[in-house]
């Protein structure tokens, strides 16, 4: 006869839990788009997100300028946005992971 020991966990506020199954493709998926030169303002509401409205992208571009802005030493060109984002995507993926905000 064995003994069962069962334990309650609960994940932290803001974390879930997920199958080993569904983070498998998601580290499938993140590896692939690392594999994507640049993004557009929707890839990174796509990414961080999970969205396709920009809005919150583009207030986190805004409020991270000073970090971002290759005029500061970062990877986005602020100065020529009018034509649009051109975001290196392994650079943002490396930023995202270091500032979750």
């Amino acid at each position: 006869m064995s003994d069962t020991i069962l334990i309650r966990h609960e994940a932290p506020k803001g974390f879930q839990f997920i199958s080993e199954e569904e983070y498998e493709r998601f580290q499938s998926w993140k590896q692939a788009q690392r594999g994507i030169c640049t993004w557009k303002l929707k890839d990174l509401a796509r990414y961080k997100y999970g969205t396709k409205s920009t809005e919150r992208a583009s207030r986190y571009l805004t409020k991270h300028r000073h970090d971002l802005d290759i005029e500061q030493g970062g990877f986005i060109d602020y100065a020529n946005t009018h034509n649009g984002w051109h975001i290196p995507a392994a650079d943002m993926m490396d930023y995202l992971l270091s500032h979750p905000d």
